[in-house]
């Protein structure tokens, strides 16, 4: 479970609905692809919703730290997270245009 508080693994499990829905719409229907992406855009909110509280703890717990004589260190995410947050807001993005068009994406 440690895994999906990450967000990391939500964020997999995202695009993992992509691939998916995308073998499924060419395979079976194309509406198959569409209604995945309903899957994408919750596992993507998931992953940004565990990302910022995540971002929020580390906050906290470092401020917390901080006493009056202290200089106030770099507080800011590392740029790793910070790339996951833009791919998980890409993902919710792509979700949104999959559940909406999805269908209308495949040669069917």
């Amino acid at each position: 479970m440690q895994f999906f508080r990450k967000g990391t693994g939500f964020l997999l499990l995202a695009w993992l609905m992509i691939v998916i829905g995308l073998l499924a719409g060419l395979f079976f229907d194309s509406m198959w692809f569409a209604r995945f992406g309903s899957l994408v855009v919750l596992f993507a909110v998931m992953s940004e919703y565990t990302l910022i509280h995540q971002e929020f703890d580390t906050l906290y717990r470092r401020l917390d730290e901080i006493t009056a004589k202290d200089n106030i260190p770099d507080l800011s995410p590392s740029k790793w997270h910070r790339k996951k947050v833009w791919t998980a807001h890409f993902t919710v993005v792509v979700g949104t245009l999959i559940w909406g068009f999805g269908d209308l994406f495949l040669p069917f």
